[in-house]
């Protein structure tokens, strides 16, 4: 009979050892504990993108179907006082609540929760922001809404208050300082409503507002302007370069018996900004305080302002923006004029002359300003 040799059998015997075990430990229940079992999935946290506040919207629709209903009011006013950043849907139900309650027929409770949605809907989704950006867009079309709406929505814009702003600015505001004839009285008294809550909200520029002011077609914002001056030197200063007809150089170099003369029409492309002759400031200067011309023929002269993008006019070879407001007009009686700033003119690049009858003997500007 064969025998397995010793080696083998403990190798054998070990092996049933290890099995033996491995089943008490897989098989048997721990004492004093329930059997172990395989740990579960940890639920994942909400997604930052699911819906808060999920039956704002039905309880907004509710008030726009009974309107009446008091408890549909409450309860609408209950869950978005609770929701301070409204869903998309909700934000979008603003313009029908607007136009279901109209600030002319009261409905102060309905508006009210308007009111709310503005002061929490973000830009792009603001009601309010949206309902002066289409208001003002229709006035500079030739709408006529009445200017008691664009207000109160702009007053109530909240989160939407800089886009609301960037669109009166560019559309109604800068148009103003670029002497394009006068102003109809409708667009007047939306820039005496409107203007004050941007300024104060800190969306309009000093040198935008400055140049509205000079222009003159709206006296009631000279109020807005800060009257006090940062104290720097105001001296008589010269062009660093002129762009006009041979000899233009002429109408600065302080001399009676100089004078260079200067055609009324239309010379070139650059005609609007340049002019018959274009005293240039590289840099701009930065406050203009004072201004006298002396001539033989009338005139205007038209100061350009730069801005900042989108706002006023683009000149193409500065790649700047710029408006153009009318800061003299002299009668050329070949005395000395003096032009009355009503407001020191900020970030002035150039001072342009504009004949208005025919030619005109430019014989000297005088320009005060500091740098």
């Amino acid at each position: 009979m064969r025998r397995f040799p010793v080696r083998s059998l403990l190798l054998m015997t070990l092996a049933l050892v290890a099995f033996a075990r491995l089943y008490y430990v897989t098989h048997m229940v721990p004492e004093g504990g329930p059997a172990p079992v395989p740990p579960r999935a940890i639920p994942s946290a909400p997604s930052p993108g699911a819906p808060s506040c999920p039956t704002l919207e039905k309880s907004l629709e509710g008030v726009l179907k009974a309107p009446e209903d008091p408890a549909a009011l409450a309860s609408a006013r209950r869950e978005l006082d609770a929701c301070p950043t409204p869903p998309l849907r909700a934000c979008e139900l603003g313009p029908a609540l607007d136009a279901r309650f109209p600030l002319s027929a009261g409905g102060a409770p309905a508006r009210e929760l308007l009111d709310v949605l503005c002061q929490r809907c973000p830009s792009g989704a603001n009601p309010c922001e949206q309902a002066v950006i289409h208001a003002v867009r229709a006035s500079s079309r030739g709408g006529t809404p009445p200017p008691a709406l664009p207000l109160w929505h702009l007053e109530h814009a909240g989160p939407g208050i800089r886009e609301a702003c960037a669109e009166m600015v560019r559309t109604l505001l800068a148009p103003a300082a670029l002497d394009e004839g006068p102003l109809s009285e409708e667009r007047r008294t939306w820039l005496e409503q409107l203007t004050p809550v941007c300024a104060r909200e800190g969306q309009v520029s000093s040198p935008l507002l400055r140049a509205v002011v000079a222009q003159g077609d709206v006296p009631a914002l000279a109020s807005l302007v800060q009257t006090a001056m940062p104290a720097t030197t105001t001296a008589v200063r010269k062009p660093d370069r002129i762009v006009g007809p041979e000899g233009a150089e002429r109408a600065f170099d302080g001399q009676e018996s100089t004078s260079v003369t200067l055609p009324v029409a239309e010379q070139a492309p650059r005609w609007h900004k340049d002019g018959a002759l274009s005293a240039v400031f590289e840099p701009p200067i930065q406050a203009l305080t004072a201004l006298r011309v002396r001539a033989r023929g009338p005139g205007v002269l038209r100061a350009m302002v730069r801005v900042e993008e989108e706002v006023g006019l683009s000149d193409p070879d500065t790649r700047t923006n710029f408006v153009r407001p009318r800061v003299c007009q002299f009668q050329g009686t070949g005395q000395w004029e003096s032009c009355a700033l009503p407001t020191a003119l900020l970030n002035v690049e150039a001072l342009s002359v504009f004949p208005t009858k025919s030619s005109l003997s430019l014989i000297d500007v005088e320009i005060s300003a500091t740098r």
